[in-house]
């Protein structure tokens, strides 16, 4: 059997360097920052100190705002405020700063700019990757295979970050964002080609294809990159400039090591596979996915679904807590985040963020989910699915837009009971791609309540291969 655990490494070099840092900044770090901007003798050498500590360092809509507030003029307020905003942690608070505007122009222009602009997307922590091979007896030592180096940007957040640099309105500021970006991120040899199109002048082009070849993965082809470029002498200069440069081959490297490993008597929740907490960046994105949903019951539904798939600590549970509008919803997702919580001892910082009167309530549920009540449960497994609720859960799949989408809620719902064929039949039939059927098909099998009438999916299945498919993954799993 072997176990599979991400550790997540923040990088935390010192703010001044080159790389953009999104580890948050102390109260009292920022207070330095703040101090030296604000100390400036002109207000346009105060904006300049302010962009340059935007160019190093992600900052909270809360910082931006005390920086703002030390502008005298409101072009430079309204400007900052634009140029902060593709390196803030809490970019779905940025509307906050509207009120800190004088002139309704600016307001307006303000509020125009942010309806332009999506939720910028944090850059992610390096990881490490642990797997442990368990020892087949007591006698025998556990592998542990670790696997450790640097990855390129996943697609979703190259998107974005490609998003960020084309709605920059100055080939300067662009250049910048590009850069930003190489800083921050592993990127492909494609990818930096498709941010070299994204800017104008052949002198932009150039300097930003030398500086982002040391943080290139695939530095071998980076030959692509000359392609961007349209004058013959740049590709001249370009040449010259790779001839210089060693080709490093990044990597992820995999190493095998022997362990002794004492067992360690497992007291995590059914839907916490690790105690490794969710990591600073990935925590503020997923604040920004709840908080940009329509409705407070959508979000207490996103909050759940992200609270199902990671281990968070309760003063994350706190922060999200507070971004409900109705206290009902805020002492729901405490009660339901409870069993989630890697530090259950400090939940009086949850507590505290309820109205006094929810106190009681709270501490009340707490009592009740005890140890015991846990061992049932595990004891007992999951309960079969009524109809009314498998009802429910179909209009629920098909209120949902993805495809990727409807196939998470299907395997979350599965996770918590007992599924007929036949209703793993009629969720399928609500999803368009036959790899997803297949998907869910092959998940649900080990919780169906009759695996045995099982034809009733396979049947349901369009393609010959989907069937094969599943044919095979049923014996293995009889195995």
């Amino acid at each position: 059997m072997r176990t599979i655990v991400t550790l997540l490494f923040l990088i935390l070099p010192l703010v001044g360097l080159l790389a953009q840092q999104t580890t948050p900044l102390s109260e009292a770090e920022f207070e330095v920052h703040r101090a030296q901007i604000a100390g400036q003798s002109f207000d346009s050498k105060r904006l300049l100190k302010a962009k340059e500590l935007s160019d190093v360092q992600y900052l909270y809509v809360s910082q931006i705002e005390a920086i703002i507030k030390g502008f005298s003029l409101e072009s430079n307020k309204l400007e900052y405020a634009k140029y902060a905003y593709s390196t803030t942690l809490d970019a779905a608070n940025y509307p906050n700063l509207v009120a800190l505007f004088r002139l309704s122009e600016s307001k307006e222009a303000l509020k125009g700019f942010l309806s332009k602009r999506e939720i910028p997307v944090v850059p992610q922590a390096s990881e490490k990757t642990v797997t442990i091979e368990e020892p087949a007896s007591d006698n025998e030592s556990s592998a542990v295979e670790i696997t450790t180096g640097p990855k390129p940007i996943d697609d979703p957040s190259f998107a974005a970050a490609k998003r960020s640099v084309s709605e920059e309105s100055f080939e300067s500021a662009k250049l910048r964002r590009a850069k930003q970006i190489s800083d921050a991120n592993y990127l492909l040899a494609g990818q930096v080609k498709e941010l070299l199109d994204l800017l104008s002048f052949e002198s932009s082009k150039l300097e930003y294809a030398q500086y982002a070849y040391d943080k290139t993965y695939d530095q071998a082809n980076y030959e692509i990159v000359k392609e961007g470029l349209k004058h013959s002498k740049s590709k001249e200069t370009m040449t010259a400039f790779l001839k210089n440069k060693p080709v490093t081959t990044y990597q992820q490297k995999k190493e095998v090591v022997k362990a002794n490993l004492t067992p360690v008597a497992n007291t995590q929740t059914p839907n916490t596979p690790s105690t490794i907490v969710m990591s600073q960046g990935d925590f503020i994105n997923a604040q920004n996915q709840i908080t940009s949903q329509t409705s407070d019951s959508k979000k207490l539904e996103e909050a759940k679904a992200i609270a199902n798939k990671n281990n968070l600590s309760s003063e994350q549970i706190k922060s999200i807590v507070g971004i409900f509008l109705f206290e009902d919803n805020r002492l729901e997702f405490a009660k339901y985040a409870y069993a989630k919580t890697v530090d259950q001892e400090n939940y009086d910082l949850v507590k505290a963020a309820l109205e006094k009167e929810n106190h009681k309530f709270l501490e009340d549920y707490i009592k009740h989910v005890d140890k015991k009540m846990a061992e049932n449960t595990l004891a007992t497994g999951p309960s079969e699915l009524s109809s009314e609720d498998f009802e429910a859960l179909k209009h629920k799949l098909k209120g949902l837009a993805l495809e990727s989408h409807k196939l998470e809620r299907a395997k979350i719902i599965v996770d918590r009971s007992k599924i007929s064929a036949m209703q793993v039949k009629q969720i399928n039939d609500l999803f368009e791609l036959e790899e997803t059927r297949l998907d869910f098909a092959q998940y649900a099998y080990s919780k169906t309540l009759n695996p045995q009438d099982y034809s009733i999916v396979r049947e349901a299945l369009t393609k010959t291969t989907s069937k094969y498919a599943l044919d095979r993954f049923i014996k293995a799993q009889k195995k």
